[in-house]
């Protein structure tokens, strides 16, 4: 049986430390537009994935057809993110079947 392999490395290149931080920034301004405009693509979103990327949001029937709207509208963007919206609101239970 294969075990999974956990690596954990110090990284202390500033160039690579600074591309990491302006990353995380894009994100955060995702999230961010998201939970202030979440009202608003709420309804068209469900039963679908919502791509943002530079604060823009998009709406797809696939991952796929999400992450190439981010690929050829916003490229520079690599803090985007892709989310299903579930068709009913509410918890979600996830349970092992044998």
């Amino acid at each position: 049986m294969h075990k999974p392999q956990l690596t954990i490395e110090e990284v202390s290149d500033p160039d690579e430390i600074a591309r990491t931080l302006v990353q995380d920034e894009r994100h955060r301004r995702n999230i961010a537009w998201l939970q202030a405009h979440w009202s608003e693509v709420l309804p068209q979103a469900r039963g679908k994935f919502l791509a943002i990327a530079a604060q823009e949001p998009f709406i797809a029937s696939t991952p796929e057809e999400a992450w190439a709207w981010i690929d050829a509208t916003h490229p520079e963007d690599n803090g985007a993110i892709v989310r299903y919206i579930p068709i009913k609101p509410g918890p979600r239970i996830y349970a092992n079947r044998r």
